[in-house]
């Protein structure tokens, strides 16, 4: 006689359809994220602003507004204020050029060939110098 081998079909796990919907839920899960940024709250939060005091928006919004203005003014005042310090600087440069010059000029005039010399070297030397420097700090600004 001849046995037969019997075949258990697979069992089915009672579990198996809840692991299954676990899966699915787990892959359909989405993130949401908001970013928002700058002088006035996101228009949601705006809102509920409102809705606990009324008139808040506004009052935010003129606020936002008026913070904007004082920077305007104060950028304005700060150009104006670089523009007037670097006519300063040119002003007092050329003053000091014409002296050293008329100096040297003075000294090549009395017969101090030397002193001249140096006067008149060193100011050239000096406003090669300053016209470099101040290139290259204009630059990296």
């Amino acid at each position: 006689m001849s046995k037969k081998q019997r075949s258990n079909p697979p069992s089915k796990n009672k579990n198996q359809p809840q692991a299954d919907q676990q899966q699915q839920n787990q892959q359909q899960q989405l993130i949401k994220a908001e970013q928002f940024s700058g002088p006035v709250p996101h228009p949601e939060i705006l809102r509920q602003y409102d809705e606990i005091l009324p008139g808040a928006a506004e009052r935010i919004l003129s606020m936002a507004e008026s913070e904007s203005e004082h920077q305007k003014d104060m950028d304005k005042t700060a150009i104006h204020l670089k523009s007037q310090e670097n006519k300063r600087g040119q002003i007092f440069a050329l003053i000091t050029v014409i002296l050293a010059f008329s100096t040297a000029t003075a000294c090549a005039y009395l017969g101090a060939t030397t002193p001249a010399g140096i006067i008149g070297g060193t100011t050239v030397v000096g406003l090669v110098a300053v016209f470099i420097t101040g290139r290259s700090k204009n630059s990296q600004e």
